[in-house]
């Protein structure tokens, strides 16, 4: 070996000596920390494009859903409104609600068949949103708030008049009056410095609901809905050829107690005894009032098929604004405690 490759030898072995000392490993430590800040950041930056592509992807696609489905619009709306004036609804309604037994376990109830005339109700689910425009939400967490702020135009007028025209203006009057004795022995217990009529004085709304659509997979577990909204209904939106089965589940609850606060009540399926599993007809509404017990709702997710869509119209009745400050301000600080809280327009939400 020559001196000269001896010395070369020496000198790459003192550099590579010198990766190893303390401050060289130190400014290598930071050099890989700030790498790996840096692709940090852009992997954050690249979702936040991604996410920022997917929503425009998806508005574009609700809009153009939009425009196609606009062009037999005046037709389909001008059919609308002679089915309207010509078809009987409120009469139907009222003996559909008539005819409906008001069953008390596991919780006061009905099952109400063939609510709507066929054709209406037929009208109801052709004028179902195109199923892009729930895309905003996750699934089985997808819903629109009726009246639609955003639909074709047959869609908007045939869900306008049927949350205010039906819902509010005949469904409502209908439900309260055959929930009269239930609903006040309710109120009498849970609120007795109401008085013998506790009904009296207090205004009972509609919400504006929402239609509701779940799939495979949907899970909803055991509880009772904000109770400002003192009555739900949940009326089924089958559609031919749909499966009756997964409806909704009526459960019994052992060492049941009452609900704390404006929000659903979550309640352990230990506690939970079923009672009642309503099946998912056309044309059919549940409505129960939200006092003792519990309901849920599952699919399972190998339903068949896997695009199975789901849909359901969902509001509650229950006292406006000012009827709950009325109300509040002469309960007990002790029963305060159990109907304090925000209260929203729907009733602090929940979804059966």
């Amino acid at each position: 070996m020559t001196d000269s490759s001896s010395s070369g030898g020496v000198a790459r072995l003192l550099r590579a000596a010198r990766l190893f000392r303390p401050r060289t490993l130190a400014q290598l430590a930071k050099s890989s920390e700030r790498h790996q800040e840096q692709l940090q950041t852009l992997t954050e930056e690249l979702q936040i494009v991604k996410s920022q592509l997917e929503q425009l992807t998806r508005q574009e696609r609700q809009l153009r859903t939009l425009f196609e489905a606009e062009y037999d619009s005046n037709d389909e709306v001008a059919r609308f409104e002679t089915l309207v004036r010509e078809t009987p609804i409120a009469d139907h309604i009222r003996a559909a609600v008539a005819k409906a037994p008001l069953l008390d376990d596991p919780f006061p109830h009905c099952v109400i068949d063939n609510l709507l005339p066929q054709a209406y109700y037929d009208a109801v689910i052709a004028g179902l949103p195109p199923v892009e425009l729930f895309a905003d939400r996750p699934v089985n967490k997808q819903q629109l708030t009726v009246p639609l702020e955003m639909a074709p135009r047959f869609s908007t007028e045939v869900w306008r008049h049927m949350a205010k025209t039906v819902a509010e203006g005949i469904i409502r009057p209908t439900v309260l009056a055959k929930f009269h004795d239930p609903l006040t022995h309710w109120l009498r217990e849970r609120m007795p410095v109401l008085g013998e009529h506790p009904l009296e004085g207090v205004r009972i709304t509609c919400s504006d609901g929402r239609i509701l659509l779940r799939r495979p997979g949907y899970l909803i577990q055991p509880h009772r809905d904000p109770k400002w909204g003192f009555i739900t209904c949940l009326m089924y939106l089958a559609r031919k050829g749909d499966d009756e089965r997964w409806g909704t589940q009526l459960f019994r609850v052992r060492d049941d107690a009452e609900a704390e606060g404006p929000r659903p009540h979550w309640i352990s399926k230990e506690q939970c005894e079923l009672v009642s599993d309503i099946a998912f007809k056309p044309n059919r509404m549940l409505v129960f009032l939200n006092s003792v017990g519990a309901h849920g709702a599952h699919i399972p997710a190998d339903a068949k098929p896997a695009t199975l869509e789901r849909y359901a119209y969902q509001f509650r009745l229950g006292a406006d604004g000012r009827s709950i400050k009325t109300i509040r301000a002469k309960l007990t600080p002790e029963q305060r405690a159990y109907w304090a809280g925000k209260v929203g327009d729907d009733y602090a939400g929940g979804q059966s």
